[in-house]
């Protein structure tokens, strides 16, 4: 059975396009199924999935859709509907991969529909607009984005070229599509830059005991990412070992950009997790000079790094980062551990380095300890984040709740 590409677009003004793109598709022993998400103009090509289909799956009709005139709802319902029909057409086995082309509303569309699948299924957009910053619009998925460069106005030679090399793009990636498959248990692992050299240890130590280690960087998109996949069934334990984007959300900090769900999807399905405040020492700022320092900050201890700057955590950040992470570790239902390294939790806050403070560590430690469930145990260790011997307890610890699932 060949692979199956859908083409999700607004018929009514990238008819031309869409056609182009599905013949050079087929033309890669791909079938193609054509989604009309266009409410404007009449179509100029036929769809499999019509407009009438996708508006009743996003929960109204399309006359009525028109008849309340709001583009706004207008876009967000049938965004809405094409990703609840793409979900069932790959609970179908029906759909390999994933293609649109469009400007900045079909790229919203688009990727919009695309964000509703999983990771591993292949899923490319064509846009006007990707050179713009694509964050909100990617999210934590694994979308491809490719600039069109020219406007998306009818064919030519240029806009031939690009979609030729779309559709040789999204039909190679279907053609290869499989679902993730691990012959061992895959543990997601956070990193951040002033933790990096304990992170690589304790990776290789879970290694060594039989893991797939799966990193992310705590960038706030990272951490987000380690949840959907958490959610997605992908990940069997969580090592959080770096806690950062929540002392940065703080001050909407470099790394600060985390939903609500951060830290509580592993404990919302029972996954075992191992919690360690990496990186609670600092805030990441885009400062680099004591005259750009953000005022709200001032006076404090400062990590001058690059274009970046670490600056130290006080008492008042430390006790709502005790009530935040324990309000969210309290709600877990399966084995849960916090294990906090008493000689430091970053490169900065290591002995002798800008950001050392360990009684300001202690505030953290000391209201966390009052605020959290007895089902949840705490323990402490002399070594630093990232010391040899702290990245063998903590796989050691880790490994325990592991071995209470089995």
């Amino acid at each position: 059975m060949p692979a199956t590409v859908a083409i999700v677009a607004t018929l009514d003004t990238k008819g031309d396009e869409v056609a182009f793109l599905k013949e050079r598709i087929s033309r890669e022993n791909c079938s193609c199924v054509v989604v009309d998400v266009g409410i404007l103009r009449p179509p100029t090509l036929s769809a499999d999935i019509t407009r009438d289909q996708v508006a009743r799956a996003g929960g109204i009709s399309l006359s009525e859709l028109l008849r309340k005139g709001d583009r706004r709802l207008a876009v967000e319902t049938m965004t809405q509907g094409a990703a609840r029909l793409m979900r069932d057409l790959l609970a179908a086995g029906k759909l390999s991969g994933i293609v649109s082309v469009g400007g900045g509303t079909g790229t919203h569309m688009g990727t919009g529909v695309m964000r509703g699948l999983p990771l591993g299924v292949p899923k490319l957009m064509v846009s006007t607009v990707a050179s713009r910053d694509m964050s909100a619009l990617v999210g934590t998925k694994d979308i491809t984005m490719m600039h069109s460069v020219i406007d998306i106005l009818g064919l030519n030679a240029v806009s031939r070229k690009l979609l030729e090399n779309a559709a040789a793009a999204i039909a190679g990636m279907a053609r290869n599509s499989t679902e993730i498959v691990a012959d061992k248990p895959i543990v997601g692992l956070t990193s951040f830059g002033f933790v990096t050299q304990g992170a690589m240890q304790v990776k290789g130590l879970l290694e060594e005991k039989g893991y797939d280690v799966a990193p992310f960087h705590a960038n706030g998109t990272g951490g987000m990412a380690m949840e959907d996949l958490v959610e997605q069934g992908l990940i069997s334990g969580v090592l959080d070992f770096v806690l950062h984007e929540f002392a940065d959300q703080l001050y909407g900090g470099y790394c600060g950009a985390i939903g609500p769900g951060r830290l509580e999807t592993a404990g919302k399905k029972g996954v075992p997790q191992l919690i360690i405040p990496g990186g609670l020492d600092c805030i990441v700022l885009e400062f680099d000079t004591p005259e750009t320092m953000p005022p709200e900050v001032k006076g404090r201890k400062v990590f001058w790094y690059d274009f970046r700057s670490g600056v130290r955590t006080v008492e008042h950040d430390l006790i709502r980062l005790a009530q935040t992470i324990s309000v969210k570790l309290n709600a877990a239902k399966g084995p849960t551990k916090v294990l906090i390294p008493l000689g430091g939790w970053s490169e900065a806050d290591a002995p002798g380095g800008p950001l050392h403070d360990p009684e300001k560590n202690t505030v953290f430690t000391s209201h966390l300890k009052s605020l959290i469930s007895s089902d949840v145990e705490i323990l402490e260790t002399d070594a630093h984040i990232n010391d040899p011997d702290f990245a063998e307890t903590a796989v050691a610890e880790f490994h325990k709740l592991m071995l209470l699932q089995k």
